[in-house]
């Protein structure tokens, strides 16, 4: 067996939470043996099919995403991307060729016709960005994972669909959605652990989400999204307090100590 069977193999672990350990206790071997064939990367078909049975996952799903791991991001150029700026419905439509989604799949999932979803696909490819092929099938051009300038032209639009994900999120939280949102006084100490679990989290996501999409028939997939952010507090902003209304202008440190008057001047 050779090694990008075993890389392959790798990423399926990662991107399912499995250590050595644990596959080792599900195929009832010891963890330095499973530890030896990855290292080896080299064992019989028949140890192949144990390691994949008890990883959960088809054989031939691990060999058909080999040399498919999740690589840098790569960037569309400003001007494209000024371009679909004055164009929102065109860029949400190339992100969701981004995100894997087939033409068929964008026509379900916005009702699209097979009118529109061409017309779209041929202006995509007047920017360069995919090739339109047979059967309304097109190609990126654009290496993904995408990485959007959130301050350049794409900004207001970033804001507005994350201003509409939380909203609809917070309406929808007894059937579909989660949502959390609270504020604590910490630490920066402790608030630099928080971040770094959720990106942590956040790319053990993106991996099962690429696992998924190599291995899972496009119909089974259901897209989901997460927006995150976390920060110092900037509570002026988001919570502003201004001066009380009947506020004379009085400063704190003027008030009168309750029992004692000020006397007049």
């Amino acid at each position: 067996m050779n090694a990008p069977i075993f890389e392959a193999l790798k990423r399926t672990l990662r991107a399912k939470g499995l250590t050595y350990r644990m596959l080792a206790e599900r195929m009832g071997v010891s963890e330095p043996t499973v530890k030896r064939v990855f290292h080896e990367k080299n064992c019989k078909l028949g140890r192949l099919v144990e390691i994949c049975a008890a990883a959960e996952v088809e054989l031939e799903n691990v060999l058909g995403s080999m040399n498919r791991g999740p690589g840098p991001a790569n960037h569309v150029a400003p001007e494209i991307e000024r371009k679909l700026s004055a164009r929102p419905a065109l860029l949400f439509v190339f992100i969701m060729l981004s995100e894997k989604f087939t033409p068929q799949g964008i026509m379900r999932s916005q009702g699209l016709s097979e009118a529109s979803m061409f017309l779209y696909l041929r202006d995509l490819e007047e920017l360069g960005l995919v090739e339109i092929g047979r059967g309304l099938s097109a190609r990126l051009l654009v290496e993904t994972p995408i990485q959007w300038n959130f301050d350049g032209p794409l900004r207001p639009l970033f804001e507005t669909t994350n201003k509409n994900f939380i909203g609809w999120a917070i309406t929808h939280l007894e059937r579909e959605a989660s949502f959390v949102s609270f504020s604590r006084r910490m630490r920066p100490e402790t608030a630099e652990m928080v971040r770094r679990e959720a990106e942590e989290l956040a790319e053990r996501a993106k991996l099962l989400a690429h696992h998924d999409q190599h291995t899972t028939p496009e119909e089974q997939l259901i897209g989901y999204k997460w927006t995150f952010a976390f920060g110092a507090t900037p509570f002026p902003a988001i919570m502003p307090i201004g001066p009380h209304a009947r506020d004379g202008g009085a400063r704190p440190s003027g008030r009168p100590v309750a029992g004692k008057p000020r006397q007049p001047a």
